[in-house]
């Protein structure tokens, strides 16, 4: 017969792995886990299925002498669907995901893709020329080209 402590002690060491697994999940995905705020679909429809808060926006940040480069990973979107601030040092890429529906027949019965308001931030490191800025968007990619200031710029030294 299971006793009232073993049953507790069960509990707590599942509690213990969903949190450890939790941790590892959000520490892994960096910042890319990213919370869509419930929006509406196309039309003003909601989505016929509750679709999940959180999704992933993976990007790559690389860096070169005179300007860094963001790729960032943003599928199911269109150009004029994204907000892009920098605000100091960092870039902030926002906007909406809206649900649209395909099918005229038949049902949705899983929703895995996350759709509604988000804002991802990504930290630069340097100083940049908003002004001289450019953004694309194709294949599901968002690219974002900086021109870092003057005096942020790395030199190359040689060595005689």
């Amino acid at each position: 017969m299971l006793k009232m402590s073993d049953v507790a002690n069960s509990l707590n060491r599942t509690w213990e792995s969903l949190g450890e697994g939790w941790n590892h999940l959000v520490n892994r995905a960096g910042k890319a886990l990213t919370h869509f705020r419930a929006g509406e679909g196309a039309k003003g429809e909601a989505p016929p299925v509750a679709s999940p808060q959180w999704g992933l926006l993976s990007a790559d940040v690389f860096d070169d002498a005179d300007k860094v480069i963001v790729k960032l990973e943003a599928p199911g979107l269109e150009a004029d669907d994204f907000d892009i601030n920098v605000v100091e040092n960092t870039l902030i890429v926002s906007g909406e995901k809206r649900f649209e529906r395909e099918e005229k027949k038949g049902e949705y019965r899983l929703l895995e893709r996350a759709y509604g308001r988000f804002s991802r931030s990504i930290p630069l490191g340097y100083e940049v020329d908003v002004d001289s800025a450019k953004a694309r968007y194709k294949k599901g990619v968002l690219t974002v080209e900086l021109e870092k200031k003057p005096d942020q710029r790395r030199r190359h030294i040689k060595v005689v």
